[in-house]
């Protein structure tokens, strides 16, 4: 089962290696989870209220956040981890900072370290690539948005990827607390007429 879920993500991710070599090919790097992941508490009561075994995860960087959705997955589960790994202009930084030159580097080493790399797939690709890449076929029991913080990425986002979405579902992410998500949210909610929770600090949305 696992290979067979590792020929998916190297056909779907252009792997010039095997998915083994890609990361056995690379040294580690002490873990660093360049940034915080505030949202974990939320989306641990999902995993404890339905079963999630497919997580497709918008935004990874050092995959702080991947390893989380891999552990709750288990190894029977699978987690598609996508990013173009450059950073966003209005991500804290991200574009400038100097981690940037290793970041994929340092996302492939906190995954390996973590003994979760047989079921997580890295696409380096945008969200909008990503869609068109993946299989229509494959759907996912929880879709987790942390791209950019711009109304237009975050709306396009929830509006392209809810069709992969599993009847029962679930779509979230983080940072309701920055005004031109919240925008983005509402909007696709309105369209795709859901409401929306989120927690009391603003770290976490979800669409019900």
């Amino acid at each position: 089962m696992k290979t067979i879920k590792w020929v998916i993500g190297i056909i779907l991710c252009s792997f010039s290696l095997c998915a083994d070599t890609l990361y056995e090919s690379i040294n580690d790097l002490p873990f660093d989870p360049a940034g915080y992941f505030a949202t974990e508490q939320s989306l641990d009561k999902i995993f404890l209220s339905q079963e999630i075994k497919t997580v497709i995860e918008l935004g990874s960087w050092a995959g702080a956040s991947t390893r989380f959705f891999a552990r709750r997955v288990g190894e029977d589960g699978m987690v598609y981890a996508i990013d173009h790994w450059l950073g966003a202009t209005n991500h804290h930084g991200e574009t400038t900072a100097p981690i940037r030159d290793h970041i994929y580097h340092l996302f492939l080493s906190n995954i390996r370290q973590a003994g979760v790399e047989d079921w997580v797939v890295p696409m380096r690709m945008t969200t909008d690539e990503a869609a068109k890449a993946l299989r229509k076929d494959i759907r996912a029991d929880l879709i987790y948005v942390d791209t950019s913080r711009d109304t237009y990425r975050v709306y396009t986002d929830i509006k392209t990827w809810y069709p992969f979405l599993n009847e029962d579902g679930v779509m979230c992410g983080t940072e309701w607390r920055e005004p031109a998500v919240r925008v983005g949210v509402q909007k696709a909610a309105a369209e795709l007429n859901k409401t929306i929770e989120s927690d009391r600090k603003g770290y976490f949305w979800v669409l019900r």
